[in-house]
């Protein structure tokens, strides 16, 4: 990967708190090069409604051949049978058009928009735990 992503924020996290260390970064890697495309994590541990935020990046070489619908599968399949987790959530930049595609064939409601300090406009969409099952367990 060309820069660290999401590390800059995770380690320092995970050295305060070791335990939330389980909710942080994956590296998303080809099966047959065992190349890292990509990485995911959750933004941290439930919180106290029991919301589930994840953040994804796929390196530019490797967009659009599915990484990133499986690895959301993955690891939103993973965490709703964590104790606590009753929600999932997506934010993405609505010009992120394939981001937005991804998480739309989700069946992800948009519920509105935020201002990230760090990458402006986001839309906000979510889906609950028990929907999720429903779907796709």
């Amino acid at each position: 990967m060309d820069e660290s992503g999401p590390l800059r924020w995770r380690v320092p996290q995970v050295k305060s708190d070791p335990s939330v260390n389980k909710w942080f970064v994956r590296w998303i890697v080809e099966k047959t090069s065992r190349e890292i495309v990509g990485s995911v994590s959750f933004h941290g541990p439930p919180d106290e409604a029991g919301m589930m935020e994840i953040g994804l990046g796929v390196h530019p070489d490797f967009q659009r051949r599915g990484y990133a619908t499986e690895t959301l599968t993955g690891m939103w399949s993973w965490v709703v049978e964590q104790p606590g987790v009753q929600s999932l959530r997506y934010t993405v930049s609505p010009d992120n058009v394939a981001s937005v595609a991804v998480v739309k064939k989700f069946g992800f409601a948009c519920l509105g928009q935020q201002i990230d300090p760090e990458d402006g406009p986001e839309d906000i969409y979510e889906m609950s735990a028990n929907e999720f099952r429903r779907r796709f367990s």
